[in-house]
């Protein structure tokens, strides 16, 4: 029973930290906050969480842990289909996140910035090209560059559609993407 509360305890920690999150920058986020919207005491929360950056870390890590899920659910690729399942599902992830993911647009943010989220998925991408090419020599400066290329590319695009608002559904999102890499891809 103990571990179920646990989860709970967290759970609503993390929930008052991203709703805070929402109208203010981590720096401006107090203990006291975070409590009292999850309605625990100060100790309660520092039985769980070193401080707010501890906090932060964790849902970092598990957001990078989720977005890896994803990403090894639809690759290795057998047609294009998992590249179009992986763009909808990561923007889809993006939509139901964008609390956390606005951090990406902040430019006074300095714990998740874009240089983290692409080198997450460079090195994603560069095992695929190395994987699907049945390579087994380290990258090449070109292989490299390619996935820098791709990533750069997508990444760019979800960058803007936060920086906007997300006004346009994740769907929406997504065909562009896709239709994107395709012509990439023809080319």
């Amino acid at each position: 029973m103990g571990d179920r509360r646990a989860v709970r305890t967290r759970a609503a920690i993390k929930q008052a930290f991203l709703t805070l999150l929402d109208t203010k920058t981590i720096s401006k986020i107090t203990i006291l906050e975070i409590t009292e919207l999850a309605n625990i005491g100060r100790g309660t929360f520092y039985l769980h969480y070193q401080d707010i950056y501890a906090l932060y870390e964790e849902i970092e890590k598990e957001m990078f842990e989720r977005m890896d899920q994803l990403y090894d659910e639809s690759f290795p690729i057998q047609d294009r289909r998992g590249v179009v399942h992986f763009i909808r599902k990561l923007t889809d992830y993006v939509y139901e996140n964008r609390t956390l993911f606005r951090m990406l647009a902040d430019p006074e943010n300095t714990l998740l910035t874009p240089n983290t989220f692409k080198d997450f998925f460079k090195t994603k991408v560069l095992q695929e090209i190395l994987t699907e090419r049945a390579l087994s020599h380290p990258p090449t400066v070109f292989e490299e560059t390619e996935s820098l290329f791709i990533v750069s590319g997508v990444f760019g695009v979800i960058q803007d559609w936060i920086e906007r608002g997300m006004e346009e559904e994740p769907t929406g999102m997504s065909l562009r993407i896709e239709q994107l890499l395709l012509k990439l891809e023809e080319e």
